[in-house]
Parts: C-alpha cells; sequence; structure tokens
C-alpha cells in the first residue's frame, strides 16, 4: 500500500494532475470563475485584484498597440479589444499563466537593436566610400 502512494506520487508531474491525464475538477471550477470574474469587472477593478493585475496589465498593452495600429473610436478597434479580453479570459479559464509585459525592457531591446543597425550601416558606408 505504500508502495502505490509512493508510485503515484513520483509519477504525477503537477499536483492537479491526475494517474488517469484527468485534471482537477476543483481548480478547473476556480479557473472558470476566475475567468468569469475577469469578464465581469472593470479594467479599474482588474488592476487593483491582485490575481487578475497581470491580465489587466497585459490587456492594457493590447488596448495601447490597437488603439496605435487602428484609432481610439472606430469599430475595428472596439472589435479588437473585445478579441482580445476574451483571448486573455480564455486563457485564465484553460488554467494558463498571464505574465504583465515588460515594457521598457522590449523598449531597451529595440533601442539597442537600432543603434546596432545604425552603426553597421555607418561602417558599411565608410567602407563603401574607400
Amino acid at each position: 500500500m505504500a508502495d502505490d502512494k509512493s508510485e503515484r506520487g513520483a509519477s504525477s508531474s503537477k499536483p492537479s494532475d491526475r494517474q488517469d491525464g484527468s485534471r482537477d475538477p476543483a481548480r478547473e471550477e476556480r479557473n472558470r470563475q476566475m475567468a468569469n470574474e475577469f469578464r465581469q469587472m472593470s479594467q479599474a477593478e482588474r488592476l487593483q485584484d491582485k490575481r487578475m493585475n497581470p491580465a489587466a496589465k497585459q490587456v492594457a498593452a493590447m488596448d495601447a498597440v490597437i488603439d496605435q495600429k487602428y484609432g481610439k473610436a472606430t469599430p475595428e478597434a472596439a472589435r479588437m479589444k473585445a478579441a482580445a479580453r476574451e483571448a486573455v479570459a480564455q486563457t485564465l479559464e484553460k488554467g494558463g499563466e498571464i505574465r504583465a509585459p515588460r515594457v521598457r525592457e522590449m523598449e531597451q531591446r529595440r533601442e539597442e537593436t537600432i543603434n546596432q543597425h545604425r552603426a553597421t550601416a555607418d561602417k558599411t558606408s565608410k567602407d563603401l566610400e574607400r
């Protein structure tokens, strides 16, 4: 009997995984509830909620990109924003992890890449002048 327990514990990769490959129903219910709460909350409420904060930041980042591409008050932007919120809610419902975007890191990397390209272009133009 002790061997059965140790085998089950060693073979399972996550506490929520079961021997037959099914998921924990309690965890699935929590995920569904969290996704429903996400859908019903306003963006300000999501930002204040510790559990929803990373997802709210992800939605804010997507909204900014959508506004930049489609404009703030266009029907296309409204459809894209609704789709972005639903995609985040579905990820939460499936139990996926959502991390807050790291905008500063991305901007810094972009600037470094631009500077590298400029340096390469300057070097190439100087080599061609010779």
